[in-house]
């Protein structure tokens, strides 16, 4: 016995403790399951590392990251597990920050992002890695759909991932073409070439291919895509508002139907992005009822839920940094029209409380 003791404390000294975290991710038919045990998912966005840190950009945009990377740590995390009940945080990574090919190739960037991971998973949180190839991550201007870049990056970054089931892969942040049989075509073959990718690379990770129109649009789109694993494939879902405003006289239950909810019930689904402020997913005076709506509607479906982000100056989940309060609705004063050219007026309503509650609204 006392062999076979010492046997065990000497494979726990060896073995990274992102191998020993217990934290499983799998699914079985459009359910979740976390070490075996059904799970609705509910997770906070993390942007602390969505860019390098260098000399290409504008000092203003440096600062910002040079922020975002101080708010990250363990009071961070701490109020992720205890504020919002969290055990998920998604992290948004630079694409041209991670391809070799790119002018801001950093391998340094790829150490530091690597070791943010690790502290998240030794600190017992399922990540989701969404790769990202919007301006805030580094350069403008860029392909808005899964490229020859894409799969790059990934093969920078996944090969220290792809061992570890409590790494979930979030292919391509938000897709731009709408959700016709064009879009669908490209966004059907860029996929798939992902998906193929990894698992040519062994992973058996589960993998989200966000939908279409930015990720807000994914009905009839999960059929088009096949996975050589079964049970590791899933959609992911960002159910902002934007066409809300276009579409006053639609109830808001019907707008989610319409977007994504008639695909809801039949295949894997997870919102890894959503959030509505004073400047991001705003429609009129209805959006904290409407956002409240939305967060009921994910609820009955049983759909998972991302909040973004706890350190973006758009996406406001906490008032601030030191007391970490969820954003609310209370002094909500609707949606600012600032004239272009002038800076956005401070965030200061969210959705932040209404995710610290969920999945009980």
């Amino acid at each position: 016995m006392k062999k076979r003791r010492l046997l065990v404390a000497v494979l726990a000294f060896l073995v990274p403790p992102t191998v020993l975290a217990s934290e499983d991710v799998t699914l079985k038919g459009r359910e979740f399951y976390l070490d075996g045990k059904p799970w609705l998912p509910k997770g906070i966005d993390v942007e602390a590392f969505n860019r390098p840190i260098g000399n290409y950009e504008s000092a203003s945009l440096q600062q910002l990251a040079k922020q975002v990377r101080s708010d990250w740590g363990p009071a961070e995390m701490s109020a992720i597990k205890t504020v919002f009940g969290s055990k998920m945080i998604r992290f948004t990574v630079s694409q041209p920050g991670l391809d070799p090919q790119s002018p801001i190739y950093s391998a340094a960037y790829r150490d530091e992002v690597l070791a943010g991971f690790k502290e998240a998973r030794d600190a017992g949180f399922v990540l989701v890695v969404s790769m990202d190839a919007q301006a805030e991550n580094g350069i403008p201007n860029l392909p808005c759909m899964p490229s020859d870049s894409t799969a790059r990056a990934w093969k920078a970054l996944a090969p220290s991932l792809i061992n570890d089931p409590g790494v979930i892969f979030e292919l391509f942040n938000e897709p731009c073409r709408d959700n016709w049989d064009q879009g669908r075509k490209e966004w059907a073959g860029e996929m798939q070439t992902l998906i193929d990718m990894f698992r040519s690379m062994g992973a058996r990770n589960i993998l989200l291919a966000d939908g279409l129109s930015f990720s807000q649009s994914t009905n009839g789109l999960f059929p088009l895509l096949h996975d050589s694993i079964p049970n590791r494939l899933a959609i992911a879902v960002h159910p902002y508002f934007n066409g809300l405003s276009k579409e006053p006289s639609t109830p808001p239950e019907t707008y989610f139907e319409n977007h994504f909810g008639k695909d809801a019930g039949k295949y894997p689904i997870l919102a890894t992005e959503w959030n509505a402020t004073d400047t991001n997913g705003c429609v009129d005076d209805r959006t904290p009822e409407i956002a409240l709506a939305l967060v009921r509607y994910l609820q009955r479906l049983h759909i998972g839920l991302i909040g973004w982000a706890i350190d973006s100056e758009h996406g406001k989940l906490v008032k601030d940094h030191v007391h970490f309060e969820p954003t609310d609705y209370q002094n909500w004063h609707g949606c600012p029209h600032t004239p272009k050219g002038q800076a956005t007026p401070p965030v200061f309503s969210g959705g932040g409380k209404l995710l610290a509650t969920f999945p009980n609204n």
